[in-house]
């Protein structure tokens, strides 16, 4: 026959029994939507620093491509520069060819200058022209008008090129001009006359308003597609379509000053009351010499 139990050996096997229960209890069963695992290897397959670099890198490429291509173009030099005798006024350029003074290239060596011309180049082909100057090494090409009596020699520059142009000439008169010693030794001092005529181009370029412009057109036009197809311009309204088109093509038309320097060994009447004239001495090279 079993002991019998006292009530507090009943009760403290019953209070054990509940601890345990309630441990068993207080752990949460498995379920598949608990946290997992980390993935191995994970961090090595999605480099998330690379892909960002790389993202910025290619955001600066195209920036810096919008930026080059936003740049306006240098402007190139005009054709005209090149044809000076074409810009006269034109009652005087006729005047001069009735009297054959002026006969296009066959008498007429035009010269241009740019805002980027060397110095030194410039001087030497001038001096080299007006026949005070001779190189061996030299690559200056001398026309055949250089041979004529009544040879013209023009030069000209556009824009900041005149700047250029002013030096350049100035440096060479003072250079071939003769001095005492010169004088005395060998070679023949010719006098040029000299002229200055001012005009200028046409320089056709687009402003970065009128792109703004047509950027924002078409954004507009995306946005409201429906109501662009539905509109009908009325009779009254094509001369406002018309701005509208003249405005996306619009270009800046801007006039750019040229100068243009007339040298030769004859005066010229109608050019010296047109511009006005100066003389200056050069000092040429002997047959003789090298």
């Amino acid at each position: 026959m079993a002991k019998p139990k006292r009530m507090s050996e009943m009760f403290t096997s019953s209070s054990e029994r509940d601890a345990n229960t309630t441990a068993i209890t207080a752990t949460p069963p498995y379920s598949s939507e608990g946290p997992t695992l980390p993935i191995i290897g994970a961090s090595e397959e999605i480099p998330v620093p690379n892909k960002k670099r790389k993202a910025q890198n290619g955001t600066a490429h195209t920036e810096k491509k919008q930026s080059q291509q936003s740049q306006p173009s240098p402007p190139t030099i005009h054709p005209s520069l090149y044809e000076p005798w074409t810009r006269l006024p034109p009652d005087l350029l006729k005047l001069l060819e009735n009297q054959a003074r002026l006969q296009s290239t066959k008498n007429i060596v035009p010269v241009v200058f740019s805002k980027n011309q060397n110095v030194k180049s410039g001087i030497n082909r001038l001096k080299t022209y007006l026949g005070a100057y001779k190189d061996a090494a030299s690559t200056i090409e001398l026309p055949k008008a250089l041979n004529k009596e009544d040879v013209v020699i023009a030069v000209s520059a556009q824009g900041e090129g005149t700047t250029k142009l002013v030096g350049i000439v100035d440096m060479v008169r003072r250079i071939v001009a003769p001095t005492g010693k010169e004088q005395e030794g060998n070679g023949d001092v010719e006098t040029w006359a000299m002229y200055t005529m001012l005009w200028s181009v046409e320089v056709k370029r687009k402003t970065k308003a009128t792109e703004g412009n047509e950027k924002s057109e078409d954004a507009e036009a995306q946005d409201t597609p429906e109501e662009e197809e539905a509109f009908e311009p009325m009779d009254v309204d094509e001369r406002g379509t018309l701005g509208t088109d003249a405005r996306k093509d619009k270009a800046l038309v801007r006039k750019v000053p040229v100068l243009t320097v007339w040298m030769t060994k004859k005066s010229i009447p109608v050019f010296k009351s047109a511009f006005g004239e100066q003389m200056f001495s050069v000092l040429t090279l002997s047959d003789d010499s090298d």
